[in-house]
């Protein structure tokens, strides 16, 4: 299958790649179909791009890689929805904010992406956790 995307040009995808967002992403809830791609072999980003509309790409990668305590429980309704059987099933991936200074990138880990590697479904999930911000820095100032 062939995808049109602003970033990356055509791209030659297979379904079975396809993750579909249950509810979509906070701010685009009607685009439910992303594929998920490597940035570069360098750094540990990802590009989740809408299958449906080549201008929609979010940075994300996985946030225990900057913040290696960070947890928190699914609901029986979020595991239900993903159809999770075992936690290892799961990916968790944070949105980027990448500005002009790279130095103040951030990411949201208030409102992490949870992906069931098996079946191919995910959904954002906006925790209750006040310690969990929308805007972590990666980089904090010395």
């Amino acid at each position: 299958m062939i995808i049109e995307t602003k970033r990356f040009g055509n791209l030659d995808i297979e379904e079975k790649d396809i993750i579909e967002v249950v509810g979509g992403l906070l701010g685009f809830e009607e685009t439910k179909k992303y594929i998920l791609l490597d940035h570069d072999a360098e750094t540990p980003f990802k590009w989740l791009q809408a299958v449906d509309y080549p201008e929609l790409a979010f940075v994300v990668m996985e946030p225990f890689i900057f913040f290696p305590d960070y947890q928190f429980d699914l609901s029986d309704n979020d595991v239900q929805e993903l159809e999770l059987l075992k936690p290892e099933e799961a990916t968790v991936f944070a949105i980027l904010v990448v500005p002009e200074n790279p130095k103040k990138i951030s990411c949201n880990i208030k409102a992490p992406i949870v992906i069931n590697r098996k079946n191919k479904r995910g959904k954002q999930i906006v925790l209750n956790n006040e310690a969990y911000p929308v805007k972590f820095y990666l980089f904090p100032e010395e």
